[in-house]
């Protein structure tokens, strides 16, 4: 069984974080005989770190850092900075990050040092803030992201904040109390970062539909495979079930990629709770350290792991083969390569998510990389022009789960069984569930309220219902600050939908009447009507102008019915600018 050797690593801290010890060991595995295997040691130039990601989507590359592509007269500084950190965390206290955090600030870390180098700065020492704003800056010329900068920035920052582990420290703090931010841009400021894109509402149901189609024939493709018909390795039709189903798992889970392709066999379960029926997928969250988590899915969702199931038997009857070669090796111990592949395979042997690697590396779960080429293929095959990629499934769910919370609740009835729940209940039911997922819906859902509420005080935005009038009136007035009013507002008010109005009300109101009774919405004082919702007034207007003639033979009360259904309509109509004269 391999296994980290913690105790070595630990033992021997203190004297490698200073650059002393260089045959210190940074990692190492042992094997199942207990002889302990070296992987990589302080002093080389590069530091495989392999043993310590457990993440099941990061490729053999990006588990690396190459120390030997660094300036030599400030690779030592950097290496004692990152390994300090890595063993004992922030002075202030928070815990040891992971290594695929040391390996990412690493990759920062490079081009400023190589910066440095150009423009003549020998050490850390030697550097000014003048070089840290001009790096930056040279960065946002190159098109870098403002993620990608933050990134830059904190690395740089490690360096002042671990001094003490340099032969010639940075002797100033790089951005104290923000300081630089506007050379990161707006967005820096404030702590965020551009916003993955959604796919486009268009290309979303083209995609989706190509999916649900794929997933729907993939019995009958297996059983051509079974048969020999097909050939599981070559056929482009059998790897596209695969890529179908993950899309399918992300854009109705909100799993990151991750966590899809660490979804293995068995991850699905059905509970029932209050006589509904709850559906939930399993897997592993390594970003937050949150470890097992299970996403809410749809019953659909036992479908897409049924058929991935089916589909991965062959690639982990194959594995299967392979570890138990592996293991049945006597007479020596495993070279280092095969206790490599040994741990490989203990890793994605009962996963879904396969792929049989172009390399000598054999069956594999995929990259991220890989899966963003796997995704922007297979919306190509939909026939979308969108570059699909694995995190905007997260976002869309997130924007989609959002707008039919607010705009379409039998969609999410269906979703999420029960619509009433609020994201706090939704998390409660099952404390394994992903905390923030739940975080990016709620920051989906105060952005679309300040959406909201932007587009209804525009001056050119017509208004119906009793609250939508007077967010009409209200536009008169003078404010300080419009955004910062809108911003409070979104925080403090409760927004619903009925599908034909925005309810305002603060407490029960009508108690849910307005949803089966829509002309009670057009004269209610917490009702808000935009032209979003006209097309179901338009209806309603013309259904009553047809039934005013029928009414006369149905007696006074379905007269009265009619025309105050007909007057209501009229007036929602007329206030949001699309009929002209009364009734």
């Amino acid at each position: 069984m391999v296994r980290l050797d913690v105790h070595t690593l630990s033992a021997q801290l203190d004297s490698a974080a200073r650059g002393q010890g260089v045959e210190v060991v940074v990692s190492a595995v042992v094997d199942s005989s207990g002889v302990q295997h070296v992987v990589s040691r302080y002093g080389d130039d590069l530091w495989d770190l392999w043993p310590f990601f457990e993440q099941s989507n990061v490729q053999g590359g990006r588990k690396t850092i190459d120390w030997g592509s660094f300036p030599e007269s400030f690779k030592p500084d950097c290496k004692a900075v990152l390994y300090r950190y890595w063993k004992v965390g922030m002075p202030n206290g928070v815990e040891p990050p992971l290594a695929t955090t040391i390996r990412r600030h690493a990759t920062a870390l490079l081009p400023f040092t190589r910066f440095l180098a150009t423009v003549g700065v020998a050490t850390f020492a030697d550097v000014r803030p003048i070089h840290c704003t001009s790096f930056i800056h040279v960065q946002r010329s190159e098109g870098l992201s403002v993620d990608m900068l933050q990134k830059s920035r904190a690395a740089i920052r490690l360096l002042y904040m671990f001094r003490e582990e340099c032969s010639a420290p940075l002797d100033f703090d790089p951005w104290p109390d923000g300081v630089g931010a506007e050379t990161v841009g707006d967005a820096d400021v404030g702590g965020s970062v551009g916003k993955t894109k959604l796919i486009p509402a268009d290309d979303l149901a083209l995609i989706f539909k190509f999916a649900e189609t794929t997933i729907q024939q993939a019995d009958q493709l297996l059983d051509e495979v079974e048969a020999g018909a097909r050939s599981f390795d070559t056929d482009p039709a059998v790897r596209l079930i695969r890529d179908a189903c993950f899309f399918m798992l992300g854009i109705l889970t909100g799993m990151r990629c991750e966590e899809l392709a660490g979804v293995q066999v068995g991850a699905g379960r059905t509970e029932v709770q209050g006589g509904v029926k709850h559906h939930w997928v399993k897997s592993v969250e390594h970003k937050t350290r949150k470890g097992p988590v299970e996403y809410l899915m749809p019953a659909f969702g036992h479908t897409v792991l049924r058929v991935m199931e089916r589909w991965s038997q062959p690639l982990r009857v194959r594995l299967a083969s392979e570890l138990a070669a592996l293991q049945a090796v006597t007479g020596r111990s495993l070279a280092l390569t095969e206790l490599k592949r040994l741990a490989a395979i203990q890793q994605c042997k009962n996963a879904l998510f396969l792929t049989l690697a172009k390399s000598r590396s054999g069956i594999a779960q995929m990259s991220g990389i890989g899966w963003h080429a796997a995704m922007n293929e297979f919306a190509e095959r939909a026939g979308s022009d969108w570059a699909l990629a694995p995190h905007q499934l997260r976002r869309t769910y997130a924007w989609t789960f959002v707008r039919h919370r607010l705009g379409n609740m039998l969609l999410l009835k269906e979703q999420f069984k029960h619509s009433s729940m609020s994201m706090t209940e939704l998390y409660a039911a099952n404390p394994q569930q992903d905390a923030a997922l739940y975080e990016e819906l709620l920051t989906e859902m105060s952005a679309f309220k300040v959406e909201l509420l932007t587009r209804w005080t525009s001056d050119d935005s017509p208004l119906s219902g009793g609250a939508g009038r007077r967010i009409a009136q209200m536009r008169a007035n003078a404010f300080d600050s419009r955004e910062e009013l809108i911003r409070d507002t979104a925080e403090a008010v409760r927004i619903r939908a009925t599908g034909h109005a925005w309810c305002l009300a603060q407490d029960d109101g009508c108690g849910g009447a307005g949803l089966y009774e829509m002309s009670r919405c057009g004269g209610c004082g917490s009702s808000c009507i935009d032209r979003s919702q006209a097309a179901v007034w338009r209806e309603l207007y013309d259904q009553q102008k047809e039934l005013l003639d029928e009414a006369e033979h149905l007696g006074p009360g379905a007269q009265q019915r009619v025309r105050r259904d007909f007057e209501t309509a009229h007036a929602v109509l007329t206030d949001l600018g699309l009929v002209e004269q009364k009734p």
